[in-house]
């Protein structure tokens, strides 16, 4: 039978979109601060996880650093990325940040955050037997924090996470959480909870024909019918085709337990409407109602199907697969049940022959590995040794040759790098200091200027940056607009108003951050402390952040820097 998508991904989906319409606003519930710098959004972030994920974690360890990101919602982050990247290792580290979420008392994390956080621990451990209890342990507590707040959706998901884990370790011990979860899902009057009420459905089906409990099954599939009438009605932006797919699954798997009950006119009107679907023409949902079939010893369609199949194979897949000869052996089945021997006998003769095949296929490869290799050891030994001594010798003497060519490129090509280097840092330093000392002389007039002739953001500034100077606030990695407005004993939007207006337009980080690159460009200049230890006197909190800011502001490296005006000391 065929599978529908994962259970646990769809639910994830569906957590982070009821979540967020639970708690209103854009679902990350970490203050404002997030806000003012978008750049560090979850939404953001997560573009990066596949494709540069050192990237992402960058952006998390400064959305941290920054105040963008509390504790909680940073580790969450960063779990999510080592998640995606899908090793152990990764996995280890991804549970170990979740854990610290959970484990966290600076500060707190709240429901929402707990939530998602189950969910992550979810996804890790149900596909270990292992860890099963403690997937069920994580499901039931995500259950009773989603319920004490409302959420009905993910408290639903959460119960039919914890009954289909429990099914995996004892039959009938999970049944109560999945029947709860489902009858959540049918108390919702909202036609958004039927696609998830259709697939639940569908899962805790499969868990019974597994288990061989085709009444239960039956049932289930028969209101899943029921579901999918709602849902054509009612579920107005399903995309085209859904509906129909939802019918070739469920009648495909209602005709199989009909039949195992019994009711083999109940299994043929099923199979019918499986039948008339447009989706019954697609392979892949043929291979669902084959079995239906074979039980039922129907040889048309049994010819029909594997008629189309066969060909679907060869097309499409490889026919020396296991696959294919599944495909085979089933049909050989269906034939014996028909009375058919003779013909299944030739099925099951094409089976064995098939698996012949790929037993000889893997032994064909690695004759062919080792034919290869006996090849070459004879070519080898083939070749006389003044021949072989000579080949080297030609050898080393070209690479020797090309080394010293491409040492020698190597060595002027950076030479000349250097000089260029050197040449625009210098010019580029000159612009620093005609840049430093304009806004020195502009400050130093701002600061001689009687109180009563500024305006009173001039005046706010002029305390602020006599605030910056004095007690070197910007050295502290937490500063942040609330401290500077507590300081002045003002509100922080006033600070950032003030600041945008009379710094140009920068924002306060951009303000702080400059106080700070100014700081660390006069100890590069005036000490020779290294500039790893300059890193941690900034207040830039990640040395990577550290790098990056220094040459985004100064168009260089903080080692560059030092050396070039070094070089303008000794040249002035």
């Amino acid at each position: 039978m065929s599978t529908q998508p994962n259970i646990v991904i769809l639910s994830l989906f569906a957590v982070l979109a009821t979540i967020s319409g639970c708690t209103g606003g854009n679902g990350h519930g970490y203050g404002t601060a997030i806000e003012a710098d978008s750049i560090y959004t979850w939404e953001n972030i997560r573009k990066y996880i596949l494709q540069e994920p050192e990237h992402a974690f960058a952006l998390v360890d400064t959305a941290e650093t920054v105040g963008a990101a509390d504790a909680n919602f940073a580790n969450w982050m960063r779990a999510q990325i080592h998640l995606a990247k899908d090793t152990k290792a990764d996995i280890d580290k991804a549970r170990n940040y979740c854990m610290k979420i959970l484990d966290n008392q600076h500060p707190v994390a709240d429901s929402l955050q707990r939530v998602k956080t189950y969910q992550l621990l979810l996804i890790m451990d149900r596909k270990n037997p292992e860890t099963y209890q403690d997937a069920i342990s994580y499901a039931i507590e995500g259950a009773k924090i989603s319920h004490e707040n409302g959420w009905t959706g993910e408290e639903a998901m959460f119960y039919f996470t914890a009954g289909e884990t429990m099914e995996k370790i004892q039959v009938g011990s999970g049944t109560d959480y999945m029947d709860r979860s489902l009858d959540m899902f049918r108390k919702s009057s909202k036609p958004q909870a039927l696609p998830f009420l259709s697939t639940y459905l569908g899962n805790a089906a499969r868990i019974a024909i597994e288990q061989e409990d085709y009444a239960r099954a039956g049932q289930l599939m028969q209101e899943r019918v029921q579901v999918i009438d709602r849902l054509e009605k009612e579920y107005t932006t399903a995309p085209i085709g859904y509906i129909d797919k939802e019918r070739a699954y469920v009648y495909s798997l209602l005709a199989l337990c009909q039949y195992q009950l019994g009711d083999k006119a109940a299994a043929r009107s099923s199979a019918q409407a499986f039948e008339n679907t447009q989706s019954s023409r697609l392979p892949e949902h043929q291979k669902d109602i084959l079995i239906y079939y074979i039980l039922s010893g129907d040889a048309q369609n049994i010819n029909r199907i594997c008629s189309v199949l066969e060909p679907y194979y060869r097309e499409t897949k490889d026919t020396i697969s296991t696959e294919y000869a599944n495909l085979l052996m089933n049909y050989a089945s269906g034939l014996e049940k028909m009375g058919r021997s003779h013909e299944a006998y030739n099925q099951l003769l094409r089976y064995t022959v098939l698996a012949d095949s790929l037993v000889q296929r893997e032994r064909r490869s690695d004759t062919q590995k080792y034919a290869q290799q006996m090849k070459t050891q004879e070519k080898e030994l083939l070749l006389k040794d003044e021949e072989v001594k000579t080949r080297i010798q030609r050898v080393m003497l070209v690479s020797a040759a090309v080394i010293i060519l491409l040492i020698g490129y190597l060595l002027v090509r950076s030479h000349i790098y250097n000089k260029v280097l050197e040449a625009k840092n210098l010019s580029l330093y000159k612009q620093i200091q005609q840049r430093e000392e304009e806004e020195a002389r502009q400050m130093q007039q701002l600061q001689a200027e009687p109180e009563e002739q500024l305006s009173p953001n001039l005046q706010l500034y002029r305390r602020l940056c006599r605030l910056m100077e004095d007690e070197k606030l910007y050295t502290d990695e937490t500063l942040n607009r609330e401290v500077l407005a507590a300081k002045l004993g003002t509100n922080y939007k006033y600070v950032e108003q003030t600041i945008r207006e009379c710094a140009n337009g920068e924002t306060v980080f951009d303000f702080i951050n400059r106080y700070r690159l100014q700081y660390v460009a006069s100890l590069l200049r005036t000490t020779d402390e290294a500039v790893s230890l300059i890193s941690e006197m900034s207040g830039i909190g990640s040395r990577s952040t550290f790098f990056r800011l220094f040459r985004e502001f100064y168009g260089m490296s903080p080692t560059e820097f030092r050396k070039t005006a070094r070089e303008k000391d000794v040249l002035a």
